[in-house]
């Protein structure tokens, strides 16, 4: 594989994106949900066929997270990426947050509607951000709730080849 300088980023995808997922979102009788940039072995660079981010976003950077609700979003990333998240994703679709300084809990804390149900896909979390993640969101009255299959894979029709493992 030989490096580009293409942006595989950029806010068209969040244009084009958000609304299927919310729509799918709505399907699934989910008022939101948690998309982190990790894969499912929890790796900080990700193969394109695992950048759900990027896919829902348009963010392309190593480390972030979204939190998509039923009328707002919230794409969260740390000091390295303030630039570059700004030239990815379109501000009147998300708001841009901290990872670091309160990050998806604190957001879901103050955000989540009382007694909504916010997605998330339990092999891309670690156990200790999920026990944060549960805290915020009973805090604030909602719940979190697993899903069986992700509705961002689920709606994601050109989505790159996944690896084969080999290479």
């Amino acid at each position: 594989m030989f490096q580009t300088y293409d942006d595989p980023g950029g806010p068209a995808l969040g244009r084009k994106h958000l609304p299927r997922l919310r729509k799918a979102l709505k399907a699934a009788g989910l008022d939101g949900f948690i998309v982190p940039h990790e894969d499912e072995w929890q790796n900080e660079y990700v193969p394109p066929a695992f950048d759900r981010l990027a896919w829902t976003t348009g963010f392309t950077g190593s480390a972030g997270a979204a939190v998509v609700l039923a009328d707002e979003a919230a794409v969260f990333v740390d000091g390295r990426y303030t630039l570059q998240v700004r030239a990815q994703v379109d501000s009147a679709l998300f708001a841009y947050r901290d990872l670091v300084d309160g990050g998806v809990p604190a957001y879901l804390r103050e955000r989540a509607p009382k007694g909504a149900k916010i997605g998330y896909d339990p092999k891309l979390h670690s156990p200790d951000s999920l026990d944060r993640i549960r805290a915020a969101a009973d805090a604030a009255g909602a719940e979190l709730v697993p899903v069986a299959q992700n509705p961002i894979d689920t709606i994601w029709d050109d989505r790159p080849a996944i690896p084969d493992g080999e290479g």
